[in-house]
């Protein structure tokens, strides 16, 4: 990337890296929301209230998981054992293990579109490639489909097992947080609660997101060998934007792929830099809207729009 972008780029780049001292604000404030969610779903009642709660709750467990990403890449705080340290708890919260996400995670950067990059794997699993998809029958294949089984089966079996390069010291940790927070709830009745509101989210809502958010980042490019055409970025509105692109890795992830240690707050401003400074800019995927093109800038493609297109021309 430094050949790419060029020497003076990257010195502009590297000057916005640095752990911002807000990442616990970050945390307590997705962890608010998700009470506050929690809360007015009980008292609205009914069925309605506590469903929309639920899917809230499994947005904003997403959230937690875009900062887990920070702490992967040791910029959510300062220290990097701090960094270690809340995304073994927020992992363990969201029922997986942070070692393995951060082996993963690593090795997506390393080895992006390769046969061992578990994103490129995720989407043969995903069954994205099939003959000349339709925008209709990608969204029901692709994306309904998987949300339907086996993305919540894979969150069970991620919760309840421990995996290949996950120590068994942090596979009980996890379990026993779990298990402890269900025996605390249980003689004050609020297991149901627990259940409705933190398991059912991270088991049927947050697999479906964070699916949702990994077709935008890579489906369609990641098996080009230009690093520069292997991501996609886009933007929205800011319902879309808070509900899929919240702490803005995944809207501006061409960005995070070429210097991952710029902070979600600087992105923005990372990305207005190499498209002044970048000659090659056109050329990075960029799409307006995901499920639909917006009125405001009608001649750019919406993520769904652009993923299918591609599929199309490379099928």
């Amino acid at each position: 990337m430094r050949r790419i972008l060029g020497r003076d780029l990257v010195t502009e780049l590297e000057d916005l890296c640095g752990p911002p001292d807000v990442g616990m604000r970050d945390v307590l404030t997705d962890l608010a929301a998700i009470a506050a969610a929690a809360l007015l779903g009980n008292l609205a009642g009914n069925v309605w209230g506590p469903l929309v709660a639920a899917c809230y709750i499994g947005i904003r467990q997403r959230h937690l998981a875009n900062l887990v990403h920070e702490c992967v890449h040791s910029k959510l705080l300062a220290d990097r054992r701090a960094n270690r340290l809340v995304g073994h708890l927020l992992t363990a919260l969201l029922g997986e293990g942070f070692l393995p996400y951060r082996t993963g995670h690593l090795v997506h950067h390393a080895r992006l579109g390769s046969d061992d990059d578990p994103m490129f794997q995720s989407y043969r699993a995903g069954n994205i490639r099939a003959a000349k998809p339709t925008r209709r029958s990608f969204v029901l294949r692709v994306i309904v489909r998987n949300a339907l089984w086996p993305l919540p089966k894979n969150a069970v079996l991620t919760l309840v097992t421990k995996a290949p390069d996950e120590a068994w010291r942090a596979f009980a940790a996890r379990t026993a947080l779990w298990a402890g927070i269900v025996a605390v709830c249980w003689p004050l009745g609020a297991a149901p609660y627990f259940l409705l509101y933190w398991a059912l989210p991270a088991i049927f809502i947050r697999p479906v997101v964070n699916w949702l958010t990994d077709l935008g980042n890579h489906a369609g490019v990641i098996e080009n060998t230009d690093p520069l055409r292997q991501t996609r970025g886009w933007t929205s509105h800011r319902l879309t934007r808070h509900l899929l692109g919240n702490h803005l890795d995944d809207m501006y992830h061409p960005i995070h792929h070429w210097c991952p240690q710029i902070p979600w707050r600087r992105l923005p401003e990372a990305a207005a830099l190499a498209a002044r400074k970048l000659d090659r800019w056109g050329e990075t995927p960029w799409c307006s809207g995901y499920f639909f093109r917006r009125r405001s800038t009608p001649d750019q493609p919406c993520v769904i729009e652009d993923i299918v297109a591609r599929l199309n021309a490379t099928t």
